[in-house]
């Protein structure tokens, strides 16, 4: 089953530390995905990921990015990551904003979601028709 990004919005947080967050995240696995091309001329794509976790408590993020030369790709907007993870320190404090995305931009550059992309490059749709 293919998820949405904006699916995310309607699952349950999850409280977790940062080292548990951690300790859980190898278990993200791509479970939705989106790729269109924004300009017919240049070809570049740009789309989004789904990575969830298949077993125990069910931790999903999510993320958009963009082609910024054919077959490299980056995050859209590394301050727009979401996910249902509600990061606490050691003493159940939430961590900042600030702090969280830095934690959650880790976890994604760790995952290998690039190649993934490569090997969708047949499957892209035009931006008119993706709408």
């Amino acid at each position: 089953m293919q998820l949405a990004a904006w699916q995310l919005m309607a699952c349950e947080t999850v409280v977790k530390t940062v080292n548990e967050f951690q300790l859980v995240t190898p278990g993200l696995r791509q479970v939705g995905s989106s790729v269109r091309v924004d300009n017919a001329r240049s070809g570049l794509r740009s789309g989004q990921e789904v990575w969830a976790t298949t077993k125990g408590e069910p931790i999903q993020i999510a993320w958009e990015w963009t082609e910024i030369q054919p077959d490299v790709v980056a995050l859209f907007d590394p301050m727009n990551i979401l996910c249902n993870v509600a990061l606490i320190d050691r003493d159940g404090h939430a961590l900042a904003r600030s702090r969280r995305m830095l934690h959650l931009n880790n976890v994604v550059h760790q995952l290998d979601w690039r190649s993934a992309l490569g090997a969708a490059r047949g499957q892209c749709i035009p931006m008119s028709l993706a709408a």
